[in-house]
């Protein structure tokens, strides 16, 4: 091999040797970027495990919080002074404390996991039928409902304690309904105290009635002059007394028939009854009143004659009531509308759907009306609105009570739709079908 291409191997070597450098320093740098990679990775990885480790323990604080919080409710619950109960969307019992336990008779295993309605039994006092299912009501309407008045709790053992409560909507985000929590308590002291009130109050209102008697006897003879000649003064002084004694003796009738309803004493007579006719005797006998205010009193029946088993002196304090009520909460030269008429079952009137084929009338006028934020307590004993009681001073609150008390008793129902400053139309049923077996049965 001659000298030149020895030099030529030499210099391709070195050149070999210089290529093999410059790929192993690019693959040195390569090696030394992703070494950098993988340590900022691994420090990454360091901070976010240490991230988690932190938010485990949070979460294990909060669980535990959680968990305390939810056994310091469920004790709460379980202590709680009222029955109750608690029901998934699908009527499902999810809670029923201990108070609601003891008040019932079924043990929380017995009722939880079950429908409400397969062992919770509610009845009317009156002829033990089953009450209006006021927690299917909240269900359907996303609103708070209430037990109808005097509504009994059957108990595992079949014996009936008072209850009154309500039921209320459970919603989850953006109102979504989940359920429904039911609270109901015994009221048998309550009614054990109302008794005895009722008591106190028939006893005053007997001792009132005799004297309130003896003077309108002796007011009506002065003013009939048997007795001899009275000034014009004196028969004025004499008619302002009399005119107070009848309040008296009004006021004094009413307490009377609340007493009666609530104690159970009020005889009950039904008789086949013509309820047009007596509607109509109950206008005539508010003709003078009508005249002194100038109202006008118009009427619509579906039939000339309708008759029905019913007890007249009842029928007569309903009808008297609601027609005084329209007159006295009307302005001067008002309106007063009085129709009946047959409702069928299914039918919406006033708000109302009608459960049984019934009479219904309504007695309507256009006057004060009633606050919509005191609607709700007009049933009430002793309640009048605001607006009844600064507008018109007389007044007992106890007319609608009456009405209401004596509509349950027979299986009826009343309810009203109104406005303030434009009226009110109260509607009353009584079902034709049970009018006869409610009132054959009835003793109060």
């Amino acid at each position: 091999m001659n000298k030149k291409n020895t030099i030529s191997i030499f210099d391709e070597t070195i050149v070999k040797l210089r290529f093999l450098a410059k790929e192993k320093e690019s693959i040195r740098q390569k090696l030394e970027i992703t070494a950098k990679q993988l340590a900022k990775t691994a420090r990454e990885k360091e901070y976010t495990r240490r991230k988690l480790e932190m938010t485990a323990n949070v979460l294990r604080v909060k669980a535990k919080e959680f968990a305390e919080i939810r056994a310091r409710k469920k004790a709460i619950l379980a202590s709680i002074g009222d029955a109750v109960m608690a029901c998934d969307e699908y009527g499902l019992v999810t809670l029923f404390n201990r108070k609601a336990v003891a008040m019932t008779g079924f043990s929380a295993k017995e009722i939880i996991g079950k429908h409400y309605s397969h062992l919770i039994k509610f009845v009317r006092e009156v002829d033990n039928e089953p009450s209006k299912d006021f927690i299917a009501e909240a269900m359907k309407t996303g609103h708070r409902t209430t037990m109808a008045d005097n509504t009994l709790l059957v108990r595992k053992d079949g014996s009936k304690i008072p209850v009154a409560d309500s039921a209320e909507p459970i919603r989850y985000v953006r109102g979504v309904l989940i359920g429904c929590v039911i609270v109901f308590r015994d009221i048998t002291k309550e009614k054990e105290t109302d008794h005895a009130k009722s008591e106190f109050i028939s006893v005053a209102s007997h001792q009132l009635k005799t004297p309130t008697t003896i003077v309108k006897l002796y007011t009506e003879t002065l003013l009939n002059g048997r007795d001899g000649v009275i000034t014009e003064k004196q028969k004025e002084y004499i008619n302002e007394i009399r005119v107070a004694n009848q309040h008296m003796i009004d006021i004094v009738n009413t307490l009377l028939n609340v007493s009666r309803i609530e104690m159970g004493i009020f005889s009950v007579a039904p008789t086949q009854v013509d309820i047009i006719d007596v509607l109509k005797n109950s206008i005539k006998e508010a003709h003078m009143n009508l005249e002194e205010k100038s109202i006008i009193l118009k009427e619509e029946y579906h039939q000339t004659k309708h008759t029905i088993p019913i007890d007249k002196l009842l029928l007569n304090i309903i009808f008297s009531n609601l027609i005084s009520n329209s007159i006295r909460y009307s302005a001067p030269g008002g309106e007063i509308f009085v129709k009946s008429l047959k409702a069928k079952k299914g039918e919406q009137l006033g708000n109302k759907i009608i459960k049984e084929n019934s009479l219904l009338i309504s007695v309507s006028d256009n006057g004060c009306g009633i606050p919509i934020d005191q609607q709700n307590r007009i049933f009430t004993k002793f309640f009048r609105s605001d607006n009844a009681r600064s507008e018109h001073t007389n007044g007992t609150g106890l007319g609608l009570y009456i009405v209401k008390s004596i509509l349950d008793h027979i299986g009826g129902e009343v309810w009203f739709s109104s406005k303030e400053k434009e009226g009110s139309v109260f509607y009353f049923t009584i079902p034709l079908k049970r009018a006869t077996q409610v009132l054959n049965n009835l003793k109060i």
